[in-house]
């Protein structure tokens, strides 16, 4: 009993990620910040690269690379059924170089990409799911990172630090 509840708890976060589910084919990726991991599917593990892709740029306050990386963000999250909300974030990511509406929009992005990822098998290299009390003007935010250290995308130098890690994903 206590397995099927387990089951239909894990197909629920799949499918109210980005509302939906997506392959479930096994590939090995590399994590932008040098961890790598095996995802069960393809376009999930591409989401989750991209995606962190985008927070180290924010973390290093490069818009202009930040929009780069939004721009493959978007299209891997255009791969995703039910992803198209979650797309129009990181392509309004890319459509702008100034760092802070970039880093506002990251912010809405994270709450969409993390159940979607959380959803992701790995079977090496955690996740993390880091929190800044700061962030949002004060309301707090989330953001997914390959290493328990804490790099904020959210303030880049003027808070490298600032944040914790709220939980691991295995």
């Amino acid at each position: 009993m206590k397995r099927y509840f387990f089951l239909a708890v894990i197909a629920s976060s799949i499918l109210t990620a980005c509302q939906s589910g997506s392959k479930q084919e096994t590939s090995t990726v590399q994590g932008s910040d040098s961890t790598a991991i095996v995802a069960p599917q393809t376009d999930t593990a591409k989401v989750y690269n991209a995606y962190l892709a985008v927070k180290d740029n924010l973390v290093k306050t490069d818009p202009k690379a930040a929009q780069e990386s939004a721009k493959t963000l978007a299209a891997n999250l255009g791969n995703i059924k039910g992803c198209t909300e979650a797309a129009d974030l990181a392509n309004r990511i890319a459509a702008t170089d100034d760092v802070k509406s970039q880093r506002n929009i990251f912010l809405q992005l994270s709450q969409d990409v993390i159940p979607l990822v959380k959803g992701m098998k790995t079977k090496s290299g955690p996740v993390y799911v880091a929190y800044c009390p700061m962030a949002g003007n004060g309301k707090g935010g989330y953001w997914l990172s390959a290493q328990k250290e804490i790099k904020n995308p959210y303030y880049g130098d003027e808070m490298l630090e600032c944040g914790e890690v709220k939980e691991e994903i295995k």
